[in-house]
């Protein structure tokens, strides 16, 4: 039934007979041999992620993709540029884990009640699911192993195979009922696998954390943090133990053991680390299970000796909980820092180069973690701007490294982090650590040896992706390249921070080429670009053009942010493969911050003939930006002194234009950008909200409030504020209560009978649909002044019901010449020739969400169209050859074709179903009232806060058969990343048996057993050729110093093979034999003490090995060194 009514011809009404009739003198500008059977529609692509929906994300080095999962139960993984490909999932539980493995498969898991999906990187489908029959609580994987192991709420271990897709024989019971058998039962609550050994994990339970064997079946090591009374800790902990009551039972002076949140091993996995809900951090001998430190945030020595006024403690809060925390290592893996994520901070304990293990005593040890070497610093992140009533912090931190190494659970040399909230909020924050170029080699523990989010303020105007501003610890804002930004996927950066406004507009090819050539793009190829991954998918050409395509126009869509970020993107149909001419506006550090408000962006306009912009601010400044170079910067940061020191450009009344432009960061003055250089401020900007703006492409701006003021400015040749009215309501006294402009433009047409052309602005106000109509006319001195010439009252068919003034308003004023259908927007070309008298007659066309008119002004009626559902937006489109139509997109699901001028109906279509069904909240919501439709027939549809959907019309008659239309999916999968070595334990830990050694397929026998199931999947193939035992002297996947932005085509066609010696094992040669054997024998002969030196740097050899060659760790692995 819902194809039957997918388009209908609409009948013949009473208002279509009075239409033509009206304009039955005028050049009907519609096609009259179009048929709705000729008109189709398909989605072109999709844009952005849901506002607080990301609940897991999952970082893959090797491959370079970003995988996200949301609470609309979908998972969508991002490569470089616009590689986007969303999965959509029926479950209804939500997917809380992400984990990439072996490089080609996507693990999905639910500990919320669900079970595991195994997704194909390369086939883009899902290969295997499974179910358990308890809870799901933990799940660890690597990257380089085919299994996953599973922790259940009975708290036992299964292991699931990824590639095989199915359940092993491998179970391993409660292990803390072996150590703690008098304890509640407890649920798996995380599991990490050994950084260097793949046959032992760390287990995490309620009260106590289990260093387990796979090979033996034995635990190695527990740890157990029990506090006594008369400890420092011990309040506290017995505090949180009882939920703050007093204990009534049993003997209050006993031990107590606090939960554990997770536990972490060192790089080295000499070390562990367990957080507990007391907020403790204790540190942990690994080996024998001596614990080397307790301490908190700031205290120390937990177990210790309680101080006289221990009594006193500070119990944790939300403001103060420990969430989450990263052991997170440098490209040296003994120089460790240790982030933890507490509230809107993230703690960072810089430890530096680790002592070695077997020189150093425990008491050393203990030292080492109280004090950190190189110090303890804070990054602060400010949240997103909400009303919700719960409180948020930080619960995820995911480790972003850029040089291809996926081991130590991620968290090798990270260069970035993502920080997600329990909001499901997205936070991006660069970080450096120790032992990077820029910082100190050492320092003292009060001065931290290192930025870990060194971000200047300066450098925050030109980087795309939005670091956290309130860095103390900032760099020289001049000293910083100002066209180095960090290049992040487009619909990741609609939500880091959130967009608040977004508009799509059709801009010439002549006058985006003019900005982006305009830019110093020297440093372009150096831009850091956190995903390389993925190859975009060729439907350029394979699908059909939209109705009104041209080949001088592009889609340029602007964002307004929170935070003071605007943005523009090309997301022009086929042109949209590279993002390097990003254009980002920041505010930060420019603007007097005094709330939130002050920096969080309301509406944007932008004038890119003139190049020259409008920021609305939600405090009611308006920031004028134009594109040039600053000439007059500073480093400074400004967003903490007031305006009083800024020059006034101009004042009418009390409305003026103040000079900025010594407050824009110094290092714009060397490319060309847009650069703040004014702010138009009113006494009561603060409280006055702005009701809309609008930048003309021949200079001229216009601000509208809430409470009625409305401001006229000539930007291109002042700035001057040639107009400033308190009330528009002076102009139309008949209309009481609450009046304000909604919706400007400014247009050239000519007005009534005057024989010439002017400059027309022209305003739409609520309270019944009223249009004032202004002129702008110039002045003997060169001046030009604005001056109100006529209205029209009541265009709103809702201004005679008892409605509030909102719902009366007009929405939309498009003017559009008579002769052809084209704009009569204000354009610089006709501009200039306003002085030879030329004349342009137009139509305006208005539209509200009851009605559409066509007048011609100041009160001719010539046409009116009772919309009986809501209209959401009204476009022009235009028809190749033909004609144009006003398309009108209704709240149903319709879009409706009328004619110009008559609005008589020539399609009723019916969105098809897929599309309906995608867009349907958005439609009743009235969230898609946001939506444009441009005049080559692209409609896009915004269907939420930060996200919306490409819409394209096209004729039925250009395309080639249906499947034209169906699009396909970008490409993920690359080939030619290969994964590196596994970091190996150092030789002196096998001779003291501190490891088991054991090669990969006795695991996978250990495991999985001797009747493995036969791969099924073309993908296990396709694993093997990208994994280490395939590939140990090749390179691998997007290592660090590529100076590409991305791969090219070619990385995705040639499959790789070994070595030409290679039988799918280790590829041995003579000159690399020969190095192994003389490691080997330099290390039989080192003293003791070359032993304890030999383990650190057999251990950064693993690392640094896995780039160039692995022999002399096979060597020493086989012979037992």
């Amino acid at each position: 039934m819902f194809d039957k009514i997918k388009s209908r011809k609409a009948p013949i009404s009473l208002s279509s007979v009075s239409n033509a009739i009206k304009t039955s003198g005028n050049t009907d500008l519609s096609p009259n041999d179009l048929h709705a059977k000729q008109i189709d529609i398909y989605t072109a692509s999709q844009l952005g992620i849901p506002k607080n929906s990301i609940l897991a994300v999952a970082h893959d080095p090797v491959q370079s993709l970003l995988a996200i999962s949301t609470n609309k139960n979908e998972i969508r993984v991002y490569g470089q540029n616009h590689v986007e490909v969303v999965f959509e999932f029926k479950q209804t539980s939500p997917i809380t884990d992400l984990m990439f493995v072996r490089g080609i498969y996507l693990v999905a898991a639910s500990t919320k009640g669900g079970g595991i999906t195994v997704i194909s990187l390369h086939q883009k489908t899902i290969l295997g699911t499974y179910s358990p029959p308890g809870a799901i609580t933990a799940v660890c994987s690597d990257p380089s192993l085919d299994w996953l192991i599973v922790g259940l709420a009975n708290g036992q271990i299964v292991v699931y195979d990824v590639d095989r897709t199915n359940l092993t024989p491998f179970r391993v019971d409660n292990l803390q009922k072996r150590i703690l058998p008098k304890e509640k039962l407890s649920a798996v609550l995380a599991i990490e696998w050994h950084p260097r050994d793949i046959g032992s994990i760390l287990v995490t339970y309620s009260h106590s954390t289990v260093l387990f064997s796979m090979v033996t079946g034995e635990i190695v090591s527990s740890f157990v943090y029990e506090l006594k009374k008369g400890s420092a800790g011990f309040a506290r902990a017995q505090y949180i133990a009882n939920d703050g009551k007093k204990k009534l039972f049993g003997s209050s002076s006993a031990p107590v053991i606090p939960e554990v949140i997770e536990s972490h091993f060192h790089p080295n996995g000499l070390h562990i680390v367990t957080i507990h809900r007391d907020n403790s951090i204790v540190f942990w001998d690994a080996q024998d299970g001596t614990l080397l430190q307790a301490r908190g945030l700031f205290e120390l020595n937990l177990t210790g000796p309680a101080p006289p006024d221990s009594s006193a403690f500070s119990p944790p809060t939300i403001e103060n909980e420990i969430q989450t925390c990263k052991w997170v290592c440098g490209a040296d893996p003994e120089n460790t820092q240790l982030i933890v994520a507490v509230a809107n901070n993230v703690h960072v304990f810089d430890f530096g180069v680790t002592l070695k293990y077997s020189m150093t005593t425990h008491e050393r040890q203990s030292g080492f973690y109280g004090s950190p070497a190189n110090g303890q610093s804070v990054i602060p992140i400010t949240f997103n701007a909400g009303k919700s009533d719960q409180v948020e912090f930080l619960d995820k931190i995911v480790p972003i490294t850029l040089d291809g190494i996926p081991y130590f659970s991620g968290c090798s040399n990270p260069s970035y982090l993502i920080l997600l909230s329990n909001k499901g909020a997205f936070y991006l924050a660069e970080y450096k650590s120790s032992n990077s170029k820029n910082a100190p080699a050492a320092a003292a523990p009060s001065k931290p040896a290192f930025d870990p989010y060194s971000i200047s303020k300066g450098t925050s105007y030109s980087d795309y992706a939005d670091f956290d501003s309130n860095n103390s610890q900032g760099g020289d804002a001049s000293s910083t390249k100002p066209d180095t930004f960090l290049v992040l996927p487009p619909s990741v950066g609609l939500v880091q921070p959130p967009v608040v406004f977004s508009q799509v507009v059709q801009v010439r090819k002549i006058d985006w080429f003019g900005i982006c050539s305009g830019k110093s793009n020297a440093s372009a190829l150096d831009n850091p670009t956190l995903l390389k991954g993925g190859a975009p998918a060729d439907n350029f050409r394979k699908t059909p053009k939209p109705i009104g395509y041209d080949d001088v126009s592009k889609n340029i869509l602007v964002t307004g942010h929170e935070r003071g970020r605007v943005r523009m993107l090309d997301i022009s149909r086929g042109e949209h493969q590279d993002l390097q001419d990003i254009l980002q506006i920041s505010l930060v550090g420019v603007l007097h911050k005094t709330s939130s408000s002050s920096l969080n962006v309301d509406e944007v306009s932008c004038a890119f003939e003139s190049k020259e912009v409008l920021i609305g601010m939600k405090n009611g400044y308006v920031v004028v930006c134009k594109f040039g170079r600053s000439k007059n910067g500073s480093s400074g940061d400004f967003s903490k002194r007031d305006y009083s020191d800024c020059p006034v450009m101009h004042k009418n009344n009390d409305a003026s234009i103040i000079s900025i432009s010594h407050r824009v960061p110094k290092n714009l003055s060397n490319s060309n950008t847009f650069f703040p250089f004014a702010l138009l401020t009113i006494p009561t900007a603060t409280k006055d909200r702005i009701s809309c703006l609008k930048m003309s492409d021949v200079g001229f701006a216009a601000i509208a409030y809430k409470s009625g003021r409305l401001i006229v400015c000539d930007i291109s040749r002042g700035p001057a504020i040639i107009a400033n009215y308190e009330s528009i309501l002076q102009f139309i006294p008949s209309v009481q209560g609450v009046c304000y402009a909604t919706t400007m433009e400014f247009s050239i047409l000519e007005f009534g009978q005057d024989g010439y052309s002017s400059v027309m602005l022209t305003l739409g106000t609520c309270a019944g649909g009223n249009l004032l109509m202004f002129k702008i006319i110039p002045q003997a001195n060169g001046a030009f002044e604005c001056v109100f010439v006529d209205k029209t009252l009541g265009l709103n068919y809702k201004s005679k019901d008892n409605s509030s003034p909102e719902d009366s308003k007009l929405t939309q004023i498009i003017p559009i010449s008579v002769k052809n259908g084209d704009s009569s927007i204000a354009q610089l070309s006709m501009f200039q020739k306003l002085s030879q008298g030329i004349v342009i007659p137009s139509y305006v066309i208005i539209s509200s969400a009851r009605d559409v008119r066509i007048m011609k002004l100041p009160k001719q009626k010539l046409s009116h169209k009772v919309i009986e559902e809501t209209c959401l937006r009204t476009g022009i489109i235009r028809i190749r050859g033909k004609g144009i139509m006003l398309a009108v997109l209704l709240r149903t699901g319709f879009i409706k074709f009328l004619s110009v001028p008559s609005l008589n109906e020539i399609i009723d279509f019916k969105l098809p179903k897929d599309i309906y069904l995608q867009v349907r909240d958005a439609l009743e919501s009235g969230i898609a009232s946001d939506s444009d439709i441009l005049p080559s027939g692209e409609i896009f549809l915004r269907t939420g806060q930060s996200e919306c959907i490409l819409l394209s019309t096209f004729l039925q008659d250009q395309k080639i058969g249906k499947k034209s239309v169906e699009t396909k999916t970008d490409l993920l999968f690359n080939e030619n990343a290969i994964i590196p070595l596994r970091p190996s334990a150092g030789s002196l830990q096998w001779v003291k048996g501190q490891t088991k050694y054991v090669s990969l397929q006795d695991l996978n026998v250990l495991i999985a057993g001797p009747n493995r199931k036969p791969p099924k999947n073309e993908e296990t193939r396709l694993a093997f050729n990208i994994s280490p035992e395939a590939n140990p002297n090749q390179s691998y996947g997007f290592a660090a110093g590529s100076s590409n932005s991305g791969t090219s085509a070619k990385d995705y066609k040639d499959p790789v093979r070994g070595g030409a010696n290679s039988k799918g094992g280790y590829n041995f040669g003579t000159n690399g034999f020969m190095r192994s054997l003389q490691t080997g024998i330099e290390s039989i002969e080192e003293s003791v003490n070359g032993y304890a030196n030999n383990m650190s740097e057999a251990m950064t050899e693993s690392v640094e090995g896995s780039k160039k060659s692995m022999y002399s760790a096979a060597l020493k692995n086989k012979m037992g060194f």
